[in-house]
């Protein structure tokens, strides 16, 4: 279950009262734009941050123009560091990164160790809740964690522990040392007399006592969270602990107790706008429904879980373009940099060719010949590294185009489909035994999105992160069954029959990607196969390979296009035999989810008589 916990993102202190506040802006009024001006703006803008954002950000905007205009770095790092907790807390994850980036390169530039620390943690944050980079997400939170226990600063730290064994508890890895930690904060938190952050540290006990399958234990600290983040009137985390607690109620049976809990949570969730959190309380309350049998209910809520999660997922998607836009446009600041340092460097070069011209007549001439001649060396290398850049951003940018109008043009259309039918069922047009017929191709429309988007996804994290693997022992006969049967109705409509034959060996591989592999590969054979055709599975041992071939009996490919199959700059869309889309972008996926698990790919076809595609992957021996 991920969430977005509001109550983790910044450090934790009491909000001012109103009394407080008044002075301050009282204080701001009377003074005039000096540092102590953009002070006063900064700490307007934190204590506004959590009750009223849209002044916050006003603030922060302030004192980031101030601060320039009068050259304060300390002022234009903070500022900074608020309008990235801002844009972090309104989703925008791309302009969170973006502000949090610019404040901690200043940070490391002024050696300020504090607001390095502060910049790390909103990085985390965004890692953790927005794009889901745990990996990542966890080396800036122990970076900003090392600063404060250095510093000593006891509720950062108290904080941070409960930020750090929350992803512990999410990724269920070093779960005895998140125990030990989460525990620490408990005790930092109560020798403060800190409910919120005892409440903290608390959930995240919970959490990992629940992926321990310690359901008692999970449940009691859960419940002892929930009373101190009564008292703190901190309503995110009861919100979120009742999600925890309706999974615990499911998992050991009590149905009407996880019933009850998550519609609560629902209605929490809606009114704190947590939609990560209310997509969770949606899908509880359709398995609820569905155990007891009450399946009119348990199918609207397994609706509005759908229609939520794929909005969520649009939403990521978005952000991670702009991600991408960020780095891209980072490239070219780069670039422009590396160019004007070139030009200054060659202008002092030319500036010492003259002193010397003027001082020593017979040996300038010397010296004049060699740097000219060096100069042009190194001007045609800076030439062909930009060249090559421009190239790199050229051939990146087209990619991105393409797969924006396939996404467009592609998606959209099935989608459209989808919708109009689904409404007219919901407005009853359509019998019972005509929604039936469209069942099948319902399916091949829905199973045929759901691979585009998971390869545009894994897409656009190898692009931002590089690819996450982790290798594991895989049965490949019981994972081929597994695909299999995901694609079951999908061949029933065509009437494709779908075997299965061979040794069941087994490979070193990603789990995640190898599975992503066969169901592109067995997706292609399907789409491409017409009907009555057939569609075979094989696996077997072969040297130090186990090795795996996806026959069909289908149209084949060209011999001109086979070189081209797996290039990923390449881009081609070809419709099935009844017209079934796709993103092109599959194949060279699947070539490069190979390659990072030591494997190999390869194809043998003949047009018009099927294709046979090759997977080859590491024996576990």
């Amino acid at each position: 279950m991920r969430q977005i916990l509001f109550f983790l993102l910044v450090p934790l202190t009491a909000i001012s009262q109103t009394p407080e506040l008044e002075n301050l802006e009282r204080q701001l009024q009377k003074t005039d734009k000096t540092t102590a001006r953009v002070e006063l703006l900064n700490t307007l803008s934190n204590r506004y941050l959590a009750y009223k954002p849209e002044r916050a950000k006003e603030y922060a905007e302030q004192a980031l123009a101030l601060s320039r205009e009068l050259h304060d770095i300390p002022g234009e790092i903070l500022a900074l560091n608020r309008l990235g907790e801002y844009e972090f807390r309104q989703s925008n994850y791309a302009r969170a990164v973006e502000f949090s980036t610019q404040s901690l390169k200043l940070a490391e530039q002024q050696h300020d160790s504090s607001a390095m620390a502060n910049a790390y943690r909103v990085l985390g944050n965004t890692n953790t809740f927005g794009f889901k980079q745990f990996d990542k997400a966890l080396g800036y939170q122990l970076k900003a964690l090392a600063i404060y226990e250095r510093k000593g600063d006891l509720r950062s730290m108290a904080s941070l522990y409960g930020n750090i064994t929350w992803i512990y508890g999410q990724t269920d890895q070093h779960l005895p040392e998140a125990h030990e930690m989460a525990r620490r904060g408990a005790k930092l938190a109560d020798s403060l007399r800190h409910d919120q952050l005892l409440s903290y540290n608390y959930n995240s006990l919970g959490l990992i006592f629940r992926q321990e399958k310690k359901y008692d234990s999970a449940l009691y600290y859960l419940d002892r969270s929930n009373a101190l983040a009564q008292k703190a009137s901190d309503r995110a985390v009861i919100s979120y602990n009742k999600c925890l607690m309706g999974d615990i109620y499911l998992r050991i049976g009590e149905v009407n107790k996880a019933r009850m809990i998550f519609l609560e949570a629902e209605l929490e969730s809606h009114q704190l706008n947590l939609r990560e959190v209310r997509k969770d309380a949606y899908r509880g309350l359709a398995e609820s429904y569905h155990r007891l049998g009450d399946y009119p209910r348990a199918y609207s809520y397994e609706t509005r879980y759908a229609r939520l999660k794929d909005s969520l997922v649009n939403w990521e998607i978005t952000q991670k373009a702009l991600m991408m836009e960020f780095e891209l446009d980072e490239q070219r600041r780069q670039i422009k940099m590396a160019e004007l340092e070139a030009a200054t460097k060659q202008a002092v070069r030319e500036k010492n060719v003259y002193l010397l011209l003027i001082g020593i007549v017979a040996v300038s001439s010397l010296v004049i010949i060699t740097l000219i001649i060096r100069n042009n060396r190194q001007r045609r290398k800076t030439n062909e590294l930009l060249q090559q850049k421009n190239a790199e951003l050229a051939q990146a940018n087209g990619i991105k185009d393409k797969l924006f109008s396939i996404i467009g043009h592609d998606l959209r259309s099935p989608l459209v489909s989808l919708k109009g039918l689904l409404g007219m069922a919901v407005r009853n047009e359509v019998s019972e035994n005509e929604f039936k017929q469209f069942a099948p191709q319902l399916n091949q429309h829905v199973i045929g999105v759901n691979e585009t988007l998971e390869n545009l996804l894994q897409w656009s994290n190898s692009q931002m992160n590089g690819w996450q693997h982790h290798p594991e022992k895989l049965p490949l006969k019981k994972t081929v069954t597994l695909v299999l049967q995901l694609f079951h109705e999908t061949a029933h409509t065509k009437n494709i029959e779908l075997q299965t034959e061979g040794a069941d060996v087994n490979a070193v591989a990603d789990r995640n990607q190898a599975e992503l592999i066969l169901r592109n590969l067995v997706h292609n054979a399907i789409k491409f196969t017409p009907d009555g055709g057939r569609v075979s599975v094989s696996t077997a041992r072969e040297g130090r390979f186990a090795v795996v071939r996806v026959s069909d009996t289908g149209v084949g490919i060209p011999k001109d296009q086979i070189h081209s199959l797996f290039v990923r700059h390449d881009i081609r869309t070809t419709r099935g035999t009844r017209g079934e889309r796709g993103t092109g972008l599959g194949l060279s996926l699947c070539y490069e989810m190979t390659a990072r698990n030591n494997g190999e790919l390869s194809v043998a076809s003949e047009e018009g008589r099927g294709s046979t595609f090759i997977l080859r992957l590491p024996l576990d021996d």
